[in-house]
């Protein structure tokens, strides 16, 4: 069993502008490398996995290395899933409804990445009433 904490941030506290702009800036970077994975495999039929991705894209300057390293595993997470999917429809099609669609953008004005992990981004205590700061530096 693990222990897991869970902060609900409501659109009238005033942490909420920071972290959205954190998770704004999450999208970009995910459809950034996304672009780089989906072109590389529709045009050469190669895929970039985490460590391609990485050192194409280097850092991305409005997040903090944990955070965007949290953003480009999650993208290779999909993108494995996805090649799992096809293996297992080419195994079984009548498992599924059709073939398994590739990862997709996210939306350019609503969309938002919420990076998951061990601590990623956030420091504090670990009590229900601790604020918890975000460890970014926001440029604009």
């Amino acid at each position: 069993m693990q222990l897991i904490e869970r902060h609900v941030i409501r659109t009238s506290d005033p942490r909420y502008a920071a972290i959205d702009c954190a998770a704004f800036a999450s999208k970009n970077l995910y459809n950034a490398a996304n672009y780089l994975a989906l072109q590389s495999f529709l045009h050469e039929g190669l895929y970039l996995g985490y460590a391609e991705v990485f050192h194409r894209i280097k850092h991305h300057e409005a997040l903090p290395r944990k955070v965007s390293n949290a953003v480009l595993r999650l993208l290779d997470k999909i993108w494995k899933s996805y090649f799992a999917a096809c293996k297992a429809y080419q195994e079984h099609p009548e498992n599924f409804p059709g073939h398994p669609k590739l990862p997709k953008y996210k939306d350019k004005q609503k969309g938002r990445i919420v990076a998951n992990g061990s601590n990623v981004g956030c420091s504090g205590h670990s009590s229900a009433r601790s604020s918890m700061l975000m460890s970014m530096a926001v440029t604009t």
